[in-house]
């Protein structure tokens, strides 16, 4: 065969191949994985223009559990750096989500007038697209749209899911972020990616496959820049592998797991993954700051095999009925504090100004590469956050004042000056805002 007609027999078959895995009425038990490699004798590398996965056979399965860790060996074996993914299985089996979740019908009677944030299918981070509606508008439509629930789990379905026993104490308890809401007909694909926070992704209906690679081998994967955010992903199509322009991959070594309802994966930080749904799928995530250390000193107090929803413990960013924004992928709001007071020690000032904030908004906010500068403008837009912050209105905040912040004003200075880690709501963190 001559090489022009072998790469539009293997473009030819590429095709058929993604067709298959992702055509619309593929069902969960349809579609075999992880993927068996398929020989070349055409003279192009095995994979060539192939989903991801098929350049190399993978180094195993993640490692699985058929109970979840105590927290503390949770964190000694799995997260603390270097990080290293695991699954539970049945972890969140006694979720009433597990069982009443499998029906529109009941999403749509309980929850249909909570608002939702609705994005493509097929993921694409460098043209994201995404609406805001009620979940009964997506139900009613998402078969026959290309639509995709991925938004902060509206706060009344928290009493439906369950936290596994590793979050139950320490840091993770009083480290969680946010929970998120995942719901799609099928036929679902992200980017190859990596998040900044910790993960624990649970399934309570159908089916989900994951490819998983180690952060290390970020620079064989075609990165994007991810300017200053603390996720990022790869330019790199995973439906059809290019392996000449992406040649490396079939170098890199990664495992897999396939969920099923009721099981968990942890995804830690940094750690890239790829994952593809075919029929209808619901899931819940939890994420969490990643930390240093592991203060146990509340574990041994703690009943951590008591049945706890995801209601009974604090999340920093929630959704509830009528607000104005819903907020994914910011950073823990005592991050924030503590930037703001390095901030202060670093410039050793005995007090915090507009000026000191403008430092932290245009490292977060301004284009180096584009040389963008701080104007007056944004100098106002700089004051007017400041004055969210400044209660007595007397220009500055002292070191005891910070450590003072309540909560919200956090929360809200820290939408209007950090990117989001990840998608964001309708006008959040906008000049709107103020």
């Amino acid at each position: 065969m001559s090489p022009i007609k072998a790469v539009l027999f293997w473009t030819f078959i590429s095709v058929l191949c993604v067709d298959a895995i992702f055509a619309k009425d593929v069902g969960d038990d349809d579609v075999p994985f992880p993927p068996t490699l398929q020989p070349s004798d055409s003279g192009l590398l095995v994979g060539h223009l192939l989903p991801l996965g098929y350049q190399r056979e993978p180094e195993g399965p993640v490692k699985e559990y058929t109970q979840p860790l105590a927290p503390t060996e949770f964190w000694e074996q799995h997260a603390r750096d270097p990080y290293v993914p695991l699954v539970y299985r049945q972890a969140i089996a006694k979720a009433p989500a597990v069982t009443n979740w499998q029906s529109d019908e009941y999403i749509r009677e309980k929850y249909g007038d909570l608002d939702v944030l609705v994005e493509k299918k097929i993921e694409d981070r460098m043209n994201p697209v995404r609406l805001r509606m009620p979940l009964s508008e997506f139900l009613d439509n998402y078969h026959d749209k290309q639509w995709y629930v991925v938004s902060l789990l509206p706060d009344p379905m928290r009493a439906e899911m369950q936290v596994p026993r590793s979050l139950l104490c320490g840091n993770f308890k009083d480290s969680i972020l946010e929970s998120n809401l995942w719901l799609s007909s099928g036929g679902t694909r992200s980017v190859l990616h990596y998040d900044a926070d910790h993960n624990l992704h649970c399934l309570i209906s159908g089916r989900k496959d994951f490819i998983m690679i180690p952060n290390k081998y970020g620079d064989k994967l075609d990165l994007a820049d991810n300017k200053k955010s603390g996720s990022g992903f790869t330019h790199m199509n995973v439906d059809k592998v290019d392996l000449v322009k992406n040649p490396e991959v079939s170098e890199v070594p990664w495992t897999w797991a396939t969920l099923q309802p009721g099981d968990c994966i942890f995804i830690s930080s940094r750690y890239f993954h790829q994952v593809r749904s075919y029929g209808r799928s619901v899931a819940a995530t939890i994420m969490w700051d990643p930390f240093r250390e592991f203060n146990d000193s509340d574990c041994a107090t703690r009943d951590i095999d008591k049945y706890t929803a995801l209601s009974d413990v604090r999340l920093q960013w929630t959704y509830k009925k009528g607000d104005k924004v819903i907020d994914m992928g910011y950073i823990n709001v005592e991050t924030m504090r503590n930037i703001l007071l390095n901030e202060m020690e670093d410039e050793e000032l005995d007090k915090f100004t507009p000026e000191v904030l403008s430092i932290i908004y245009a490292y977060n906010l301004l284009d180096e590469e584009e040389d963008e500068q701080l104007g007056e403008e944004d100098m106002e837009y700089v004051r007017k956050v400041f004055s969210l912050m400044d209660k007595d209105q007397k220009g500055y905040l002292t070191e005891e004042e910070l450590r003072g912040l309540d909560i919200e004003t956090l929360k809200l200075v820290t939408r209007l000056i950090e990117p989001a880690h990840g998608p964001i709501g309708e006008n959040t963190g906008s000049r709107d805002e103020l």
